[in-house]
């Protein structure tokens, strides 16, 4: 599931400001002052989990084009020479794409 930055944006949203009417609630107000900080920067916190839902998502891809990859493998040993050729293009598209996984994770 992807996450989108507008969704991230209002969870976070909302889980600081239920958070910050409990501190309010109980009369912390050492964390209501915290919470407070934190909401008043919270473009910068959601950019951060953005970024995080972003490569979490990356490196899901990641490993099933590996498990699709690993099945193709395992087809190929056993099938016949006619075959193979159709799961080598399978597998070369895969590595395509693991590649641009790749970068895009090294990208950050």
């Amino acid at each position: 599931m992807t996450t989108t930055p507008t969704t991230i944006a209002r969870a976070w949203t909302d889980d600081y400001l239920d958070l910050l009417n409990y501190a309010r609630r109980i009369g912390d107000q050492i964390w209501y002052d915290e919470l407070l900080s934190r909401l008043q920067d919270r473009d910068r916190h959601i950019e951060r989990e953005a970024q995080f839902s972003k490569r979490e998502h990356l490196w899901s891809s990641f490993d099933e084009i590996n498990r699709r990859m690993l099945d193709l493998y395992k087809q190929m040993h056993m099938s016949q020479e006619s075959m193979k050729q159709r799961l080598r293009d399978q597998l070369f598209e895969l590595r395509e794409e693991r590649v641009r996984i790749s970068l895009a994770l090294r990208k950050g």
